[in-house]
């Protein structure tokens, strides 16, 4: 069997009708760069001592008595400008957390004198942040911009001993469920990258990447509800950045460090990160070990009706508990190195591993009974299944810094080699009754599963004029991926193959794409505009059944936003995007995985692309408190719905395209100094989830107003002593046809400065109250369904880490390892 399917409506954007608007906006922005050039204009960058750019400082532009006039934030290069100004005079006042606010001298703009160039303003730091180890500023833990909330992980005693999806739960407006998907301010469809750089991994093999990915590597995590479109189309709720740590210290210098506790089970790890840098050169290499011990207990209660229809009494209930042991082993690796080659030229060769095991061997019981209480079914299951899994990423990437200081040009080609295997043993006991003989059934299966990615972009950026910055680049990446499932059952001694269960699935993908982002500032506002365009090809081969699904489309994805700035305290913003969410070959597959014979999860190969239509409005105070109110629109939303065979007294899982998620809400971030030892990063979210329509476009709703509480507290103790508390919030919120109970956690830790500051020890204590458990209840057709999953939260951590080298650090090199914004902030 072939089929070809057209995106949505099956018709292609006529791109040529798209030009003309196209050419008109390019003609808006440069038409008036001469005219830009010749008003008069302040502009300058802010610098920390060390040459370091100040991203996002506050910058005021003040008249001579030191009335506040209007203001800006520095961007990732430490710029700002103030264009269109009057003749007079003038002074700039610079700001920024742990830095002594500077102000200039007496600025005239006059007609001889009307393009003035500030150059390097140094930002001295706070003598307070000082110590005689390292002179670098101390980042907040928690920082908010106007496009993106930024976790220094690095700087947050929290972080040590949990893995990189644990660090996500705490992040505020981020929702990890049991099964490790991924919400951002109640919506669906987060994309998550690694430094810069899209996974192309299914959910699953997601989230076991993350767990196999010790917090001690991660340096910091980027939230972008709104990205622009020099950023993949993909993650209809935004993007997820986690930027792993680079050491960018002069000399040779890096830090090792051991942690060991206990949740139910045992967790321990160590690591060290080396780097030696020079003046053209820099060489680096991390590695972490990490050991979790995990116990989960999953409570799953199902009702069964004759009718097929959820009403009056049910007829049987089956409960079913399952105890879990899950031990995790991971290798985390890093090995880079960067060169000059001259003062314009530089290039870069980085190799990311990630290898590591995983057993799940859980023991499952399943009493089936009728509504009177008799026992109609009596299964005991032993699921047995060892997992490993080797990620590696090779990266060569190239930068190119023209005379002109704005203009750059960067160029990446990376290969990604990921493979996956899982071999497990299902085993059922099922006691005898009145009606049947005991019965003993063993399935085995064995899921070898490869993806090979290739991806090659090439980015540029100039400015035009004072006025106007201009980006723009190419992009093509290539994904192909094996799986082929073999399932086997147990009959008279011998393993016979099981043709229904097994399925060997190959799934190819193309994203060809090109952007281009305008810039341009007025004299109290700046607009961006871009435009992605992406084209997608996709294949998937059923081998085992000979059924091909094929698809192509184009789609245009526009972006706009528009900053604007009024006195010294105030920002707003009004953004604007469309974006998609791909199903992922993993959601595609069909084949099944059984928890035990009578709950099994497959794929959908005939699921539909979804796209989402969003618009934020933000708003900044002082720097410190952020409003955001957001509206989005999603049709052929992909979620996982629940299906039943009552016959078979069978429940399965499997993601399906509903007709539309509406998501709206606001929330607020505020940045509080409540006392010189207490500051603290306070979270609060408010939003409506409505879903309808069901498989075949049934009518179908289900809406649930919610919100999330997040507080991030940190606290000076004095004498070397500090600690952190981290509490949030969840309450009853909407997924598709289910609805999630309300859930928190609380989590503390307290460090200690020792041997003169070059070493520190740490105590974690997570998820104090045990409180943080997944409750779920689910009522659509003929499923009246109950689940809960009390996960392994509470555990205590006692960590230890000593730095050596040289403390002074210098500043990042713009290398090609990552997307540009990562690049220019030396993120890697």
């Amino acid at each position: 069997m072939y089929r070809s399917l057209s995106f949505a409506s099956g018709k292609k954007p006529d791109v040529s009708k798209l030009l003309p608007y196209i050419f008109m906006l390019l003609s808006f922005f440069t038409s008036k760069t001469v005219l830009a050039q010749s008003q008069p204009v302040i502009n300058g960058i802010v610098v920390m001592e060390n040459g370091s750019p100040v991203e996002f400082a506050s910058v005021a532009l003040q008249d001579a008595a030191g009335k506040g006039l209007k203001g800006t934030l520095t961007d990732s290069l430490g710029r700002f400008s103030f264009p269109a100004l009057q003749h007079g005079k003038y002074r700039v006042k610079i700001s920024n957390m742990g830095f002594i606010t500077h102000h200039t001298d007496i600025i005239q703009v006059t007609v001889l004198h009307k393009i003035v160039v500030l150059g390097k303003l140094k930002l001295m730091e706070d003598a307070q942040t000082l110590n005689a180890v390292n002179i670098s500023v101390q980042k907040k833990v928690i920082e908010q911009s106007i496009d993106k909330m930024t976790i220094n992980v690095e700087n947050s005693i929290l972080s040590d001993g949990n893995t990189a999806l644990e660090l996500l739960q705490r992040a505020p407006g981020i929702k990890v469920d049991d099964e490790g998907k991924i919400s951002l301010k109640g919506r669906a469809g987060v994309n998550v990258m690694i430094n810069g750089k899209l996974t192309y991994l299914s959910p699953a093999e997601l989230s076991v990447l993350l767990k196999g990915t010790n917090s001690s590597s991660v340096s910091k995590i980027e939230i972008m509800a709104n990205p622009s479109a020099k950023y993949d189309a993909a993650g209809n709720a935004g993007i997820i950045n986690i930027v792993m740590k680079k050491n960018q210290m002069r000399g040779f210098n890096g830090s090792v460090s051991v942690n060991g506790g206990a949740g139910r089970k045992a967790r321990y790890g160590s690591g060290f990160n080396l780097n030696y840098k020079n003046a053209g050169f820099n060489v680096y290499g991390s590695y972490n070990y990490a050991y979790r011990g995990e116990t989960e207990y999953l409570d799953f209660s199902r009702r069964f009706y004759n009718n097929g229809v959820v009403s009056g009494h049910y007829d049987r209930i089956s409960n079913q508990h399952t105890e879990t042991n899950e031990p995790l082993n991971t290798n985390n690796f890093r090995v880079g190195m960067d060169m000059d080659l001259d003062q314009k030229n530089t290039i870069g060769f980085l190799i990311n591993g990630n290898v590591g095991k995983y057993l799940h061997d859980s023991k499952t019981g399943n009493i089936l009974q009728s509504q009177a209480g008799n026992i109609q079914s009596d299964m005991a299951t032993s699921n047995y299944d060892q997992q490993s899994w080797s990620n590696l990423t090779y990266n060569l990437n190239y930068l190119r810094k023209f005379k002109k200081e704005a203009r750059t040009l960067s160029a990446d080609f990376d290969f990604a080699s990921n493979s996956f295997t899982s071999s497990l043993n299902l085993d059922t006991y099922t006691a005898p009754n009145a009606s049947s003989p005991a019965q003993t059934n063993n399935r085995r299966g064995y899921v070898p599963a490869k993806t090979d990615i290739y991806v090659a972009k090439v980015d540029y950026t100039d400015q035009l004029g004072k006025a106007i910055k201009i980006d723009g680049g190419l992009k093509s990446a290539f994904i192909t991926s094996d799986n082929n499932l073999v399932y086997q059952n147990l009959t008279d001694g011998a393993w016979v193959y099981d043709p229904a269960s097994s399925n060997y699935f190959k799934y190819e993908e193309q994203i060809h794409a090109a952007y281009l982002n305008l810039n341009r500032e007025f004299q109290s506002f700046t607009v961006q505009l871009g435009f992605r365009g992406e084209y997608t090809h996709t294949l998937g081969n059923q081998v085992t059944t000979g059924s091909v699904l094929k698809r192509n489309y184009f789609q245009l994805f526009p972006n706009l936003a528009l900053n604007k700035t009024a006195g010294e305290n105030n920002q707003f913003q009004l953004a604007y995007s469309r974006r998609v969410q791909r199903p992922d070959y993993g959601d595609l597959n069909p084949f099944r995985v059984f928890r035990d014979p009578l709950l099994y999860y497959e794929g959908n190969p005939y699921l539909m692309p979804e796209l989402t239509q969003n618009m934020v409005l933000s708003h900044i105070f002082k720097g410190k408190y952020t409003t955001t109110l957001n509206y989005s629109r999603t049709t052929d939303v992909i979620t996982w719905v629940s299906g039943q065979i009552d016959q078979l007294n069978t429940t399965y899982e499997r993601p399906q395209n509903l007709k539309s998620l509406v998501n709206y809400g606001i929330s607020f971030t505020g940045q509080t100094n409540y006392f010189s030892w207490w500051t603290a990063t306070n979270f609060a979210n408010i939003y409506n989830n409505i879903y309808r329509g069901g498989e075949d476009s049934e009518e179908f709703k289900n809406s649930q107003l919610s919100f999330t509480i997040n507080t991030q507290n940190a606290f000076k103790l004095g004498s070397g002593y500090s600690a952190e508390l981290n509490a949030y919030y969840n309450s009853k919120s909407v997924y598709g046809i289910s609805t999630e109970k309300a859930y928190h956690s609380v989590s503390a830790a307290f460090q200690k400065n020792l041997l003169k500051d070059k070493a520190s020890l740490k105590l974690l204590v997570n998820d104090i109250f045990q409180s943080s458990q997944y409750k779920q209840t689910t009522r659509y057709q003929n499923i009246d369904m109950y689940s809960h999953v009390n996960v392994d939260g509470r555990r205590v951590i006692l960590s230890f880490t000593y730095r050596f080298g040289n403390p002074f650090s210098v500043k990042e090199r713009k290398t090609g390892n990552d997307d540009i914004q990562n690049r220019i902030k030396g993120g890697g």
